[in-house]
């Protein structure tokens, strides 16, 4: 017999092979994405983009108001200014606890007087200078006016 009539043969073997099920490769999930740590976190969902403040983040106290500001790898954007620093629910507008948001092609949106969002604060720890909250609602397209809906959590240590 001559190798070659027999590599059809040791083909055909090869294909219909069995493998062993302690040989297979475990199945392993992968983690959750994690977006920043604790006391350095802001991460939102906006029209359908998924936001995470990967790139640059911080948070600062001044004249009673906190500003946070949050840049992407993608290049979104998200700043809050809270004007409303007790654990509590409050309206998000134009003047007062602002959110503004652009996405990864510049269009911005922002807190509206006509349809405000909600800020809720969890906690607020003035001696370790840590905020925690969540905001949630409609942010308004200021020169077209359509809108979309926003849902962000925050973990902050901001500066004074």
């Amino acid at each position: 017999m001559h190798l070659r009539s027999t590599l059809p043969f040791l083909f055909v073997l090869s294909l219909f092979s069995c493998k062993k099920e302690d040989d297979a490769a475990p199945v392993v999930s992968a983690p959750a994405a994690l977006c920043g740590i604790a006391g350095a976190r802001l991460q939102a969902s906006f029209a359908g983009e998924s936001f995470c403040a990967n790139a640059s983040l911080f948070g600062d106290l001044g004249a009673d108001v906190i500003t946070i500001n949050g840049i992407s790898t993608a290049g979104m954007t998200l700043t809050l200014e809270l004007d409303s620093l007790e654990v509590g629910t409050y309206a998000m507008t134009t003047d007062v606890n602002h959110a503004l948001y652009t996405t990864g092609m510049g269009l911005a949106y922002e807190s509206s007087d006509a349809t405000p969002a909600t800020l809720t604060i969890d906690s607020h720890d003035t001696g370790s200078n840590r905020i925690r909250g969540s905001v949630m609602g409609p942010l308004t397209e200021p020169l077209g006016g359509t809108s979309a809906t926003i849902t962000a959590s925050f973990d902050i240590t901001y500066i004074e």
